[in-house]
């Protein structure tokens, strides 16, 4: 209990401190043209959206920080800081949001006025830069522990959760898209990241999600205005690119037509991703082809059957291999871009060779940081230009 205490002071003490840095206002979603309130609403096909949806980047390690949005080492986040990240070339913002430790507590999980107010306070940052953003419940998982023994408790916390969410935001057009879940999976297991399809746990668990995924969707669509047809990001087992493909791995039925998108989290080649071993650090034939797998399968399944495919996580760790990153970067987001995928940079702000140095935008000079730049202007070479295009960036 001093924990959660403890834990809720840290919280409140950094919405304090957001609350100083903007005077204490409330966001006034009248002034946001993307409320419904102030004008006609905007529709997109799927197309249409992934197309608008252009390039993507993560707000990660700040509301997605269970202890406060700057408990993880990152600053408060400003205008100026989501104004910049448009200027760059970025036209979504995926905004990771922890919830639980924000609430009341089960079984209600009333969510704390001051929370709520500050996460619409950042969506509405950018929605005013006309970009798309992705609100998710994310670092939630043990509010919504994907076992047989938790699976009454894990709805109802999706329940409770989204249909405060959906009630808050209902007025928002098609601009703003909701995700479940964040990377739902076994924690403190041995298969926490791996799937043993043999292993009846592991079903079941599969079996938890999907129920939580068609909870999300039934009470967003219930509580109608624009979420009658908003689009949905759903999530699967640990946010892997194996996993959404393989049964018993379900979307949720819908009532809305040709609005429901799956999520991907690929840093892949895990090897030259994600593995800090330094090793391995070159992008070469091999990588293509597994991220062309990676891509393509996602397709054949989801996208040419009309369901969005959003990479809502991707980047590749500083091995001071640059020209490598590049190349990377470059060639993946050309790759999705011709199957109509939308990528979404993970930026946690750490710029250190090794491991989880994703850290792409200085929060704090408001630029593309020094040791980033090659992984950035691959990025933008893979959004403008065609797959059969792109070029290696390495000296002759």
């Amino acid at each position: 209990m001093k924990k959660i205490i403890a834990l809720l002071l840290a919280g409140l003490l950094a919405l304090t401190a957001s609350g100083c840095s903007e005077n204490k206002k409330a966001p006034d979603i009248s002034e946001n043209s993307h409320n419904s309130a102030s004008e006609s609403s905007e529709k997109y096909t799927m197309d249409e959206i992934l197309d608008e949806m252009g390039l993507g980047w993560n707000l990660g390690n700040t509301l997605d920080a269970p202890d406060g949005e700057t408990s993880w080492g990152q600053p408060v986040t400003t205008k100026e800081m989501i104004d910049k990240i448009h200027e760059l070339g970025f036209n979504t913002i995926r905004i990771p949001t922890s919830w639980g430790l924000h609430t009341s507590g089960a079984p209600d999980y009333t969510i704390e006025e001051e929370w709520m107010q500050r996460v619409e306070e950042i969506v509405n940052y950018a929605l005013s830069d006309d970009m798309f953003v992705i609100l998710n419940s994310h670092h939630d998982n043990d509010f919504y522990y994907p076992t047989k023994e938790h699976s009454e408790e894990s709805v109802n916390y999706i329940e409770k959760i989204w249909t405060q969410i959906a009630e808050r935001f209902k007025n928002y057009d098609q601009h703003l898209i909701f995700q479940s879940m964040n990377e739902p999976r076994l924690t403190g297991t041995n298969n926490e990241w791996w799937i043993d399809y043999n292993n009846q746990q592991c079903l079941e668990a599969i079996e938890v999600i999907n129920d939580c995924n068609q909870k999300f969707v039934d009470v967003v669509r219930a509580s109608g205005a624009e979420n009658a047809d908003r689009f949905l990001l759903c999530s699967s087992y640990c946010g892997s690119p194996e996993y959404s493909l393989q049964d018993p791995y379900k979307l949720p039925k819908d009532s809305a037509e040709g609005k429901l998108m799956i999520s991907v989290h690929a840093y892949t080649p895990y090897n030259l991703a994600m593995n800090s071993d330094p090793s391995y650090r070159t992008f070469g034939e091999a990588e293509k082809r597994e991220l062309d797998s990676v891509m393509q399968r996602h397709y054949d399944k989801y996208g040419k059957n009309g369901v969005g495919v959003i990479i809502d996580e991707m980047g590749i760790i500083n091995k001071n291999n640059p020209y490598d990153r590049q190349d990377w970067a470059a060639y993946f987001v050309a790759k999705a871009k011709s199957l109509n995928e939308v990528c979404v940079w993970w930026d946690n702000g750490n710029v250190t060779p090794g491991n989880e140095s994703y850290g792409l935008f200085n929060r704090n000079a408001l630029e593309i940081f020094e040791e980033s730049k090659a992984p950035y202007d691959g990025l933008m070479t893979g959004l403008s230009t065609p797959l059969d295009e792109i070029k290696s960036s390495k000296p002759e």
